[in-house]
């Protein structure tokens, strides 16, 4: 094969759906990553320097969760009085994202942190913590992990077609393969990690599975045993040059180190995908006369000639879930529910979040109930005053960037002039403005904005168009009743306020 051309072809492939290309890394990252923390204070930046912190970490007659619930406290006061760290770049989500996806952090951590709960008295802590792990590790395992057969599947689609639709991602779910996709790749990662033991058999074993994930993007029906035995044969005697490949990518993450990943996000691991999707097309081509070969023979994928259009699939049914319109019109009730469903998930989020990092229940926002309705806000804004951009991702992209900052700021701003609290704090974070707003923050908010508009908004839609109208006007009005009157109680009555609530929550100095 001509790995001079790959390279070149794959660059070129870059420029196809562009920034469609970079919501789907940026949605399949979240996913695959088990979720990037959004905490605007690392509470854990403990100075040893300090006599008494380490008063607090040698004292021998406190458990260990009392001793580090200590402790925490203790570095949130100094935190908050060190002008030095506020000033500095110390803080950010897009600096974490490769090491969240290449770490286990997100399972094993909490397992050890859940048996020390145990130990220092908190029983029933570690019992959620555990119980939380074992359902989002099988949540992962059966549904998660598909998503990247899906990602595969947009680069091998936007490889030749330049109207792929965002929503290619989703095939394996539309074609109603999820649990065959997931046993196969649950299979496969078990396979890797029983040869991790043996070292050089585990990186043999890694090339020659490489082609997995590739093989079901094109055919989501092929069994485990074709699978495999296809993998095996596309990669005899090409493991070295993909490893050489993976060196590439790996120079071209290099520079992410210094711009917070930004680079790996709008351009490496975009690369990756078209790199990985023209290698496996090209050796797929060089083999042709292999056994079975014609089982991942999809004309429509192999073809030369690149294409205006879209894939052409007419296999999806057209009144499923997953049918998305992102052109389509919304009405006033699905507004409304939209507003609750975004509040409730972001409510969710954060007390989740919270709840395996710090192993303790809190109720987040400023409302008591269970919702934070600057996501509803957001999410509805976004959608409704941002729908003359959404036929341009790009634009849809740097619109709600700004609107975004602008909410966000303005929130921010009349909680700490007229509540005298502050729900967040960026202080140390890369181009922040007042500590209110900063640039990771709302590239993270656009990116987000996007998947709202082409992927999340329109499969609510078509789960709330199978609700019947007078069931869904009574939803909507007992959750604006509801709602209401939580608005009311938390303004004028008592705030939800307290130790854990949002970031940081701190009285401003009148």
């Amino acid at each position: 094969m001509n790995y001079k051309k790959i390279k070149r072809e794959a660059f070129k492939n870059v420029k196809h759906n562009y920034f469609k290309s970079v919501i789907v890394v940026f949605i399949c990252t979240i996913l695959l990553a088990g979720g990037i923390n959004l905490s605007s204070k690392n509470i854990l930046n403990i100075d040893l320097k300090n006599v008494k912190n380490i008063e607090i970490l040698n004292n021998s007659y406190k458990s260990n969760s009392e001793i580090l619930d200590e402790l925490v406290e203790k570095i949130q006061d100094e935190n908050i009085r060190d002008e030095n760290v506020a000033r500095r770049v110390t803080h950010g989500i897009i600096s974490v994202v490769v090491n969240e996806v290449t770490t286990t952090k997100s399972f094993m951590f909490n397992i050890i942190n859940s048996i020390n709960k145990f130990l220092g008295g908190h029983v029933s802590v570690g019992i959620i913590i555990i119980i939380s792990n074992i359902c989002l590790l099988f949540f992962r395992i059966i549904f998660v992990s598909v998503i990247e057969v899906g990602r595969n599947r947009f680069f091998l689609e936007s490889r030749r077609y330049l109207k792929t639709n965002i929503d290619r991602f989703l095939y394996p779910y539309k074609k109603k393969k999820t649990l065959h996709i997931a046993k196969i790749l649950f299979i496969k990662n078990l396979y890797l990690f029983l040869w991790s033991f043996t070292i050089i058999g585990f990186f043999i074993k890694y090339y020659e599975y490489a082609l997995i994930p590739y093989i079901l993007a094109e055919n989501p029906n092929i069994s485990r045993k074709d699978a495999f035995k296809l993998s095996k044969e596309l990669m005899d005697k090409e493991k070295f040059n993909l490893f050489k490949l993976d060196l590439l990518l790996l120079v071209y993450k290099i520079p992410g180190i210094f711009t917070f990943n930004l680079t790996n996000i709008f351009f490496a691991d975009i690369y990756a995908g078209t790199l990985y999707s023209e290698f496996y097309m090209n050796v797929k081509e060089d083999k042709k006369n292999i056994e079975n070969i014609d089982l991942i023979n999809d004309e429509l994928l192999n073809i030369k000639d690149i294409k205006n259009e879209s894939y052409p699939d007419n296999n999806i049914k057209k009144h499923s879930i997953l049918n998305i319109n992102y052109l389509q019109e919304y009405d006033l009730n699905t507004y409304i529910l939209f507003f609750f469903a975004f509040s409730i998930a972001g409510w969710l989020w954060e007390v989740m979040l919270h709840l395996l990092m710090y192993g303790r229940f809190v109720n987040r926002g400023t409302l008591h109930g269970p919702w934070i309705q600057i996501y509803g806000f957001g999410g509805i804004a976004i959608l409704y005053l941002l729908r003359r951009f959404r036929k341009s991702p790009t634009n849809m992209f740097l619109s709600s960037f700004i609107l975004c900052g602008i909410i966000e700021y303005s929130t921010a701003w009349y909680l700490e002039t007229f509540k005298h609290l502050k729900y967040w704090d960026y202080s140390g974070y890369f181009l922040n403005l007042h500590g209110r707003i900063c640039l990771e923050g709302l590239i993270i908010f656009g990116l987000g904005g996007c998947a709202f508009t082409y992927i999340l908004a329109p499969i609510l839609a078509n789960l709330f168009n199978r609700l019947r109208t007078h069931i869904k006007n009574v939803l909507v009005a007992i959750l604006i009743f509801i709602f209401s009157i939580d608005m009311l109680y938390s303004t004028f009555i008592k705030p939800n306020t307290g130790k854990g609530i949002s970031s940081q929550v701190m009285e401003i100095d009148k």
